[in-house]
């Protein structure tokens, strides 16, 4: 385990405790909400049992509508214990042997309970309240609170644990788990409500329809995964047509993914570059392999043929509808920023940007990589192809956003 990861888990667990300490005196009487204090932890248990796998690694759980009651209608003290008690139990009960993934997630979620409830009294919510009504807009703060907490906890520890980049982490996890915070908030507003005036039938009420956001919300991301793992298969199959070229649209990807991050495109064009770097050489389907894997120079006759794989990778994808944003930049991915490229000789801003991104990663990728005719150029000679190509083959502001990439990584 990183030295980082050790150091941000201790601490996530004693600022957990020390904020528990703090809120103990603030902790309600359990000789009268022992049976409620049974009840929360029990389905705050079952909670564990159905989480959401996230494609970026980790899960997301359905306990913040109960986290959000036992805040409203209890205090953050208590939330945090419910909390806590039922990630622990949970987690051991599945028996999971990594002990520093069951003292953070206990830690964490205990921890992101008390800052959340603290946010709600600040904001002038009463804890307890018969009238939750009134207090809506605390209410709200504390969801936010909750959520923003929530993610941002979940972002370093993945960002640690895996040694990617916060900003990336972050921005997929905004995207994939904002939708549940969303679903499941006014739910827990109302749980409370109904649980102030009915009591523990009230929340068994709301149940089924909270385990049917949390089935929707998981299609959604299994139906993402599908489709990624299906052009990931796709394009797998298309490199191994010529061994040099084995991985080499899956790093065109992650780069292109890099690139559009650091040039602060939405995150619509974001998770499309990651579709289409990927399939960005689908078209040499349809190319000789002879012509392909050749060890000396094309003709131009075979050159002419190679051309030919961007109209057809795009003619390929075309039907698809869910790669429909995809069709352009497949097209023109071998377009130069000078208009001397194909298939159309189109130039600077005429030519999509997300053909513009994957023309760089490709270029790099290619240059980084051992062909049939040379050995990978070095770093430095990479770096100076690339800028001396800038404003040419190459749109000058995505080099600039490269070479910005490849300087933080030689200093990570």
């Amino acid at each position: 385990m990183p030295l980082k990861l050790k150091i941000y888990i201790g601490v996530i667990t004693v600022s957990s405790i020390t904020l528990f300490i703090y809120l103990t005196p603030s902790l309600p009487s359990f000789s009268n909400i022992w049976l409620a204090i049974l009840f929360f932890v029990t389905i705050s248990i079952f909670a564990e049992f159905i989480p959401v796998d996230l494609p970026v690694g980790g899960v997301i759980s359905i306990g913040f509508p109960i986290d959000f009651v036992l805040i409203l209608v209890y205090g953050p003290a208590l939330a945090m214990l419910i909390t806590a008690l039922g990630a622990l139990i949970g987690e051991i009960i599945e028996k999971k042997v990594s002990w520093y993934k069951i003292i953070f997630n206990t830690s964490q979620y205990a921890l992101t309970a008390g800052i959340a409830g603290i946010a709600y009294q600040q904001a002038g919510g009463v804890v307890g309240a018969q009238n939750i009504f009134k207090f809506i807009l605390p209410a709200t703060i504390c969801a936010l609170t909750y959520c923003i907490v929530n993610i941002t906890f979940f972002v370093m520890v993945v960002s640690f644990a895996q040694n990617v980049r916060i900003k990336k982490i972050w921005r997929t996890s905004i995207k994939e788990m904002i939708p549940s915070y969303i679903a499941e908030a006014p739910m827990g507003f109302l749980m409370a409500i109904v649980y102030t005036e009915v009591g523990i039938v009230g929340i068994l009420l709301f149940f089924l329809p909270l385990l049917l956001a949390r089935r929707s919300f998981e299609l959604y991301t299994k139906m993402r995964k599908v489709y990624l793992d299906t052009i990931r298969a796709l394009a797998a199959a298309i490199d191994a047509k010529d061994p040099y070229t084995k991985g080499h649209s899956e790093r065109v990807s992650e780069m292109s993914v890099v690139l559009a991050q650091e040039l602060n495109l939405s995150d619509n064009d974001i998770e499309n570059i990651e579709y289409t770097a990927l399939l960005h050489d689908i078209g040499k389907i349809g190319i000789d392999d002879s012509i392909l894997g050749k060890k000396s120079s094309l003709t131009d006759q075979e050159f002419d043929k190679i051309k030919e794989h961007t109209i057809m990778g795009a003619n390929i994808i075309q039907p698809v509808d869910f790669l429909k944003n995809s069709y352009r930049a497949i097209y023109h991915h071998h377009e130069r920023y000078n208009g001397e490229g194909y298939p159309d000789g189109i130039k600077s801003e005429d030519i999509p940007i997300l053909a513009r991104i994957i023309a760089v990663a490709d270029a790099y990728d290619a240059m980084s990589s051992d062909r049939p005719y040379r050995k990978k150029l070095s770093k430095d000679k990479i770096l100076k192809e690339l800028k001396d190509q800038s404003g040419k083959q190459f749109d000058p502001e995505i080099v600039k956003a490269l070479i910005s990439v490849l300087d933080r990584e030689r200093e990570e």
